[in-house]
């Protein structure tokens, strides 16, 4: 009798040019909708030779909780070097979400590979691996051209010892890189990962811990609608 014990591993995607899991490979890291869009589609595909992966997707909100979103297929197996499209469909109502602002959700994706003839009857650890990918639900009377240059009208003023980012813009800046006088800067907010502390919110601000003897000159860049890293800014605060 087979014996197979199943674990689940969570990837929080940040700034990888294409998130993989096992053989899975997804077609971004991010997925923009577009407010007068009928649907918009990631690609996954199979890199696995001669094994198949069931796979189950899902989309919640910044607090966790069911999104109006279905995805369509919810839950296929893919085969060995096949690749297919997820629909994603808005199902909610319309006015319901903010028009003066991007709204962020969470796509999740999990894959489990199927037993192999060989692993019959064997003690195998079967992987099951999610990965998540930012959802970025942006109204259409928001210009396009200005998502892309947002993360240039970041904000910095120092408090005491941490260093003020505000985000004065209507989109959510996703920093690739914070650096003050040459040293990278980091949340101190260890219960979430970087994809969610290093991301900052329309009309909001993030706090981060300056290092002791910290200058004022600072530099940064962000992560673009396709997955890419921007230029480096630089400034003063």
């Amino acid at each position: 009798m087979m014996n197979t014990r199943l674990a689940i591993i969570s990837l929080a995607t940040l700034c990888f040019s294409a998130p993989s899991f096992a053989g899975i490979v997804m077609g971004g890291t991010r997925l923009v909708y577009p407010t007068d869009k009928k649907e918009v589609q990631l690609q996954i595909k199979n890199r696995d030779e001669g094994i198949s992966h069931l796979i189950q997707s899902w989309i919640v909100d910044k607090d966790e909780k069911k999104a109006p979103f279905v995805i369509t297929p919810p839950l296929f197996k893919l085969e060995a070097g096949k690749a297919t499209l997820l629909h994603v469909i808005y199902t909610g109502k319309k006015g319901v979400l903010p028009e003066d602002r991007e709204t962020l959700f969470w796509m999740n994706v999990k894959s489990v590979g199927a037993t192999t003839e060989e692993q019959e009857n064997k003690n195998i650890l079967q992987l099951a691996i999610k990965t998540r990918i930012k959802l970025f639900w942006r109204p259409t009377n928001l210009n396009n051209n200005a998502a892309h240059s947002a993360w240039e009208s970041l904000t910095f003023t120092r408090s005491n010892n941490r260093l003020n980012v505000t985000n004065p813009t209507p989109y959510h800046v996703s920093l690739s890189s914070l650096t003050v006088n040459g040293k990278a800067l980091a949340s101190d907010d260890n219960s979430k990962p970087a994809a969610v502390t290093m991301m900052i919110a329309p009309f909001a601000s993030n706090s981060y811990p300056l290092p002791a003897g910290a200058g004022n000159n600072v530099s940064w860049s962000a992560i673009n609608d396709y997955g890419g890293t921007t230029s480096v800014k630089t400034g003063t605060f």
